[in-house]
């Protein structure tokens, strides 16, 4: 049994529980004295030369001795708002502590403060910054993937140049990202990709990448990331059978690319390996045997990528699986976390509704894109309705290589999805009062059986598979079972037949002299 359900038992024992703290919480934001002191911890102290929420984290956690009077003030509050959600879980204040220690857990903890003080305790939560910011660097890439939500291949002629893309990490880190994911393109391929993960350790947020592999493969590289601060790589694998995931990324020799790069970055203890794999028709049989590979391999994280028919994915839509197929899968990946150390995670918000329909050794799952915690079923849906469910635009968002800012990678770039420009706009404005980011934070207003569901809080559908299938944010997922004549409808206006993925067109030989 995990450190975590431990501790949620414990607490569920001693009468404290997360509806305790949903409770208390609710009740600090909607009180006007506590609201106020709540909205005091946003300012900046020029006396303590730190935001206020930050001197209080230091002042519990006796990394500061003394501050001003107002952040002391301040402090006392702030202490009771970490203490009571402590006890809700049984963990006692030095526990917490040294968990604190880990400066992204105190920056993640500082994000759902700043949180409460700014949206309130609602269904679903959202934190005072994205928790997670992908920033596709450049459109240059060294494959063709026939997927690839990006249209990657050349550089374009506005991309962010290297002082821009410094002083929006820069931006980011002050309004409270915890954590930046390189994307592209590809990443790795960029000149200063390790200066940018080099200054992202810097600002104190989290380093993590996602890859073609291709890079890392080469003696020594990887070490070369490593010690520039990456903690997390993301690298994607299409299949068990080289021509299955050659064939989808256009280059003969990507598998084998792939494959040595995931036994390079295993190698390191304080490198988070997470192999992802999109799954469509073209590859869905192989991915049970996918996850034993993957697990013999020693990799930490299996994603199971839902596919989005966005970019280049929209030459390929007639491959994407049907809602029954997708319920298997998720039912399969669910059991699959039984079977070892590593977790089998899905961007597909179903997953989280199968979770709560399928019971492990007396606990369930909450499936989040980012963790799969563990709780006793008591605990499970009180916590899922704040957190559970699709998190773009509410948990992370999406830089493109000019500095126009989305709610998910996996939204086309049109006109009426862009949310700013990271140079142009503030950031925390946006995150705060954009209209589609209030959209797309309330699961009430969802369309079809995405709003009647039961499980709309801990689930909502993928809104990126909604809009690039109907043209509306709100318009149901039509990858849920529940959503067979939506699933129907789009069948009926796909092509049959989709092109062959083995046209040797695609192909660059990566072998080839």
């Amino acid at each position: 049994m995990s450190t975590v359900t431990q501790s949620t038992q414990t607490g569920h024992q001693n009468g404290l529980n997360i509806g305790d703290m949903i409770t208390t919480f609710k009740g600090i934001a909607d009180n006007p004295v506590s609201k106020y002191l709540l909205s005091r911890t946003l300012d900046y102290c020029e006396a303590d030369g730190a935001n206020r929420l930050e001197v209080c984290l230091d002042l519990y956690l006796g990394n500061r001795e003394t501050a001003c009077r107002k952040c002391k003030i301040v402090s006392k509050f702030v202490n009771y708002i970490i203490n009571t959600g402590a006890s809700s879980f049984g963990v006692s204040q030095e526990e917490l502590k040294t968990t604190m220690e880990d400066k992204y857990w105190a920056k993640g903890l500082s994000s759902v403060i700043k949180g409460i003080a700014i949206f309130g305790v609602k269904k679903p939560f959202t934190p005072g910054a994205p928790f997670q910011v992908v920033w596709n660097l450049s459109r240059a890439c060294n494959m063709k993937c026939v997927h690839c939500y990006e249209n990657a291949g050349r550089k374009d002629e506005d991309e962010l140049n290297t002082q821009q893309i410094n002083d929006g990490l820069e931006t980011m880190a002050k309004a409270g990202v915890t954590s930046i994911a390189f994307s592209g393109g590809e990443p790795s391929i960029h000149p200063h990709i390790l200066d940018f993960i080099d200054k992202t350790n810097e600002l104190g947020m989290f380093a993590a990448m996602a890859t073609n592999g291709y890079t890392l493969s080469k003696e020594g590289v990887c070490e070369k990331f490593v010690e520039n601060g990456l903690q997390f790589v993301q690298i994607s694998v299409d299949g068990l059978q080289a021509e299955t995931h050659d064939s989808f990324r256009g280059i003969n020799g990507a598998w084998d690319k792939a494959i040595h790069a995931v036994e390079n970055c295993v190698n390191y203890n304080d490198l988070f390996v997470e192999v992802a794999t999109t799954v469509t028709e073209h590859n869905i049989q192989e991915i049970p045997e996918m996850i034993d590979f993957m697990r013999d391999k020693g990799v930490d994280w299996f994603m199971i990528y839902n596919f989005i028919p966005t970019g280049n994915g929209e030459n390929i839509a007639s491959m994407d699986i049907s809602p029954k197929k997708r319920l298997k899968l998720l039912e399969t990946a669910y059991d699959e976390n039984a079977e070892g150390e590593m977790q089998v995670l899905s961007t597909a918000p179903q997953y989280a509704m199968v979770a709560e329909s399928l019971v492990s050794d007396g606990n369930q799952v909450i499936p989040t894109h980012f963790y799969n915690p563990e709780y006793d079923g008591f605990l499970i849906k009180q916590l899922a309705d704040f957190i559970g469910g699709c998190g773009a635009g509410r948990f992370y968002m999406s830089v493109e290589p000019n500095g126009d800012l989305y709610p998910c990678v996996f939204f086309p770039h049109d006109s009426a999805l862009k949310l700013g420009n990271l140079m142009e706009d503030d950031f925390e404005e946006v995150w705060k009062d954009n209209q589609l980011l209030s959209k797309l934070r309330n699961k009430e207003i969802l369309k079809g059986h995405c709003g009647d569901c039961e499980s709309h809080n801990i689930c909502g559908g993928c809104r990126a598979r909604a809009y690039n299938y109907f043209g509306d944010i709100l318009a149901p997922d039509p990858g849920c079972i529940n959503n067979n004549k939506e699933w129907n409808k789009i069948r009926s206006h796909l092509p049959k037949e989709t092109k062959q993925l083995n046209d040797g067109s695609l192909f660059i030989d990566l072998n080839s002299k």
